[in-house]
């Protein structure tokens, strides 16, 4: 079984993009700051591609808040 709880599985998950709006801050920027953070779910597409595969970020509320918390210190 996961490492996931079942309270992360109904909060709300955030992408890149409503984070960066939060944050005020760019795409690149926060994908890096989220890209091996704990908690961060990770979808890669089903169908193989020969062009670039894109990795889809669903980032849980409490990972936001953590990364909130850390950047503001």
């Amino acid at each position: 079984m996961g490492d996931a709880s079942p309270v992360s599985a109904i909060e709300r998950h955030y992408t890149i993009t409503e984070i960066c709006e939060l944050l005020n801050a760019s795409f690149e920027r926060v994908r890096q700051l989220v890209m091996n953070e704990p908690g961060v779910v990770v979808l890669l597409p089903n169908a193989p591609s020969k062009l670039r595969t894109r990795k889809m970020y669903r980032i849980p509320e409490s990972v936001v808040r953590r990364i909130l918390r850390r950047s503001s210190n």
